[in-house]
């Protein structure tokens, strides 16, 4: 995980860190990047096996070691004290953060995050089947794209021949989809008990966003995350789906700079 990662950077002052879901990239941020960059120094990251960022085959890509990843691409860049916001993967990571690293992590943005997952997404689930999945890797590419983003958008208008081309450009690199079949693979379920283990441990404050209309997470999923993080506030976005952040910018956006400027200032 120590080779050099493809990110994004704008802005001055305190550091806010982005990250992106499954199968997406720092492109996830577009809207947010600029924006936000005119209150924080703002790093929008490709995670490894995403993006332009090293697709090695033979990498560990369990949530615990991208966690160390990113901390050791902070570490590099004399990054002590931030703000992680994450989407889907992206926010379950932050979570992990936020645990191990409570004395850096000072806030944490969570836009529905895979915190609670009791399956893998099915757009995902074939990369996990034994052979099958190898050969499903071999066989995906671009054209993928825009069912994949039917199911993360709420308003399937957004899905624009710009934003297709922005996902899929990785895609049409065999050794990129075998990088995603490798992470598909080596995600974990974790138990329930596990789950509010970790949950339990978060003390930071928290700002959590959800579409209602998310069908790859489900915005029960939302309460029952508040119930377990009572310091967290809570945004439910109408008409919206899996990406906040891509289909709600300005909203997401106002919430971020708004929540971060009592937080930090607290």
């Amino acid at each position: 995980m120590r080779q050099e990662w493809y990110f994004e950077s704008q802005g001055r002052g305190p550091t806010l860190l982005l990250l992106h879901g499954l199968g997406a990239s720092s492109f996830s941020w577009r809207h947010n990047l600029t924006p936000l960059a005119r209150h924080f120094q703002v790093l929008a990251v490709d995670l490894p096996g995403h993006g332009r960022s090293p697709a090695r085959l033979n990498a560990d890509y369990h949530q615990e070691a991208l966690a160390r990843g990113i901390m050791d691409f902070l570490e590099r860049r004399g990054i002590r004290k931030l703000t992680v916001a994450g989407n889907s993967l992206g926010g379950g990571l932050a979570l992990l953060l936020a645990r191990d690293y409570p004395e850096r992590v000072e806030a944490l943005i969570l836009l529905a995050p895979a915190v609670a997952l009791r399956r893998v997404p099915w757009l995902f689930y074939p990369l996990r089947l034994p052979g099958l999945g190898l050969l499903t890797a071999a066989l995906l590419g671009p054209w993928i794209i825009p069912l994949a983003l039917r199911l993360a958008y709420h308003r399937p208008q957004l899905i624009t021949p710009e934003v297709v081309a922005g996902y899929a450009a990785p895609y049409r690199d065999l050794r990129r989809r075998l990088a995603l079949w490798r992470i598909c693979r080596q995600l974990q379920i974790p138990p329930w008990s596990e789950i509010e283990a970790l949950l339990s441990k978060i003390h930071q404050p928290t700002a959590i966003v959800w579409g209602e209309q998310d069908r790859i997470l489900p915005v029960a999923q939302a309460a029952w995350l508040q119930t377990r993080l009572p310091q967290a506030e809570l945004h439910l976005l109408p008409e919206i789906g899996h990406a906040p952040q891509e289909e709600a910018p300005a909203t997401v956006n106002k919430i971020i700079i708004a929540f971060l400027a009592s937080s930090l200032k607290n």
